[in-house]
Order: C-alpha cells, then structure tokens, then sequence
C-alpha cells in the first residue's frame, strides 16, 4: 500500500494541508511513524484545514493524519517526539494564556456552540473531544467524532479543535494533563472554559484540589443556575485556590440542552 503523501502549509496556528501532486518531489521530507509522508511550504495554495481533508482519505490514512495533527499539541504525550522530528509543525506557543474546553461532545450541539461564542474570541481555546471520567465512553471512532465536530461546529481564528485526546483508550482525568503542561510550560497561565454544571461539580473531580491550585482562570458558562447556587459553587473552588479567577460568562439560549438528552431522544440511551 502506498504511503500518504502530504503537504502542509504552516503559516499560521491553523494547520493547512493538501495531498501532493502525482509525481510531486517532496524536498526535505518527514516520515511519520511509517504511515506518511510529508513536507511543510510556505506556498499556500490550494490548500485546506486539516479536518476538511478527512472526508478524502481511506481510514487507514485518515487516522495516521489525525495522529500526527494531534501531536502538534502541547496536550498529546507525542509533542516533544514531534517537536524534536519536525519543529516547524508544532502548534506555535506564543500566548500567555491556554484555554481548554473538554468534553465528550456526544453529540455536539448549540450549547457547546455557545461557550465558544461566549469566550472572549482573543483567548487561545483548545477543544478536546475526550472520555468523561464520571461516564461511560461513547466515543468509538476517532475520525467519525472529529467529522462531526468539524462539520458542526464553528470556531473563531483562535479556537482549535485538538484530537489528542481520542486517541487514548484510557481515562483521562484532567489533573494529571493539567498538571503536565504546568511542570512543561511554567510560564502559561492555565485554564478551563466550563459550563455550570461542570463547575459545580469540581468536587467529584479526581484531585480537584490540586487541580484548582495549578489554574490561573475558569470560565463559566451558565446552565441555569441561579445566585445562590453559583455563589456556593465560587465559594467551593475558591477554598483551594484564594487566587484563582473565576469568570462567569454569561447566559445564552440554548441552556436546557444537554448531550444525554439528545442522546435519548434519539434512542442511544
């Protein structure tokens, strides 16, 4: 079978790519793990982000290209491999500030469409589809989840959608990531976009403790709660951390959705 051949167009934090020409010579080519091959250009013509590219390619390919797409990110366990095989690729790390927004996304609907809307759209946001630890995994398929999303959901310049995560078949607790990237990457200000429910659930999460003291910032999304209840839920994050920001967002339209319920309605649950 022939190895996928590529092109990526790296000016710039959203990766672009194209399939190289039939013939195409790819000078000071990489290898990737035996199941691609690629060059980076500084010729963005024709083209495309990552996600727009999957629909085109066999499975096999398609899941080498988001294996390589997910270790361009500080998150994946393969980023320092990366960063040491081809620097020009990786994610650029100039923000003082990393926003991660985590979830399961099954499916991905308006509500989760609305706390992208409600970040401040200069705040760098990394989203990642992941496993709840609290849940039963649903995700299956790593390329199907990540269509889905692509194709769903609508991200300003500075929101990126991030696969390290699907492709772990573990658990994932965010602690231990969090607590990762803040031993790596010091200098970062760390922290998490969250609906209300999440946030008033911290205390169920593994470590929460140490998790609240290594953040810089939450942002909160309501799901309608009222006063009294995001009163009590600041009061429990701050008894860990005296220092921590915590920044309520906001409310939007779409507040009552929820992922399981969709789910039921469709007859997945």
């Amino acid at each position: 079978m022939s190895t996928l051949r590529l092109v990526f167009y790296t000016k710039g934090p959203s990766l672009k790519v194209r399939m190289a020409f039939t013939n195409e010579v790819l000078r000071d080519c990489f290898i990737w793990k035996d199941k691609l091959e690629y060059a980076v250009s500084e010729n963005g013509d024709f083209t495309m982000l990552w996600t727009s590219l999957l629909p085109d390619l066999a499975p096999p390919d398609a899941e080498a290209l988001i294996e390589l797409i997910a270790a361009r990110y500080p998150v994946s366990l393969e980023y320092e491999k990366l960063r040491a095989h081809c620097p020009e690729i990786i994610f650029p790390a100039d923000a003082d500030e990393w926003v991660f927004y985590g979830g399961t996304f099954d499916p991905w609907h308006s509500g989760h469409q609305a706390c992208l809307e409600l970040l401040p759209s200069n705040k760098v946001c990394f989203i990642l589809p992941d496993q709840n630890p609290l849940k039963a995994s649903s995700i299956r398929n790593p390329v199907a989840k990540i269509l889905e999303i692509s194709n769903r959901a609508k991200f300003h310049p500075q929101q990126f959608l991030v696969p390290s995560f699907l492709l772990m078949s573990e658990k994932n607790p965010t602690v231990d990531w969090i607590e990762r990237l803040h031993h790596s990457f010091p200098e970062k200000r760390l922290s998490l976009l969250l609906g209300f429910d999440s946030f008033q659930n911290l205390p169920q999460w593994r470590r929460h403790e140490d998790l609240l003291r290594v953040l810089d910032c939450i942002y909160v999304v309501s799901r309608l709660e009222d006063d009294r209840k995001a009163l009590a839920a600041l009061e429990q994050a701050l008894k860990f951390n005296p220092g921590l920001k915590v920044v309520f967002l906001g409310r939007h339209h779409h507040e009552e959705l929820s992922s399981t319920l969709l789910r039921k309605k469709k007859g997945d649950l």
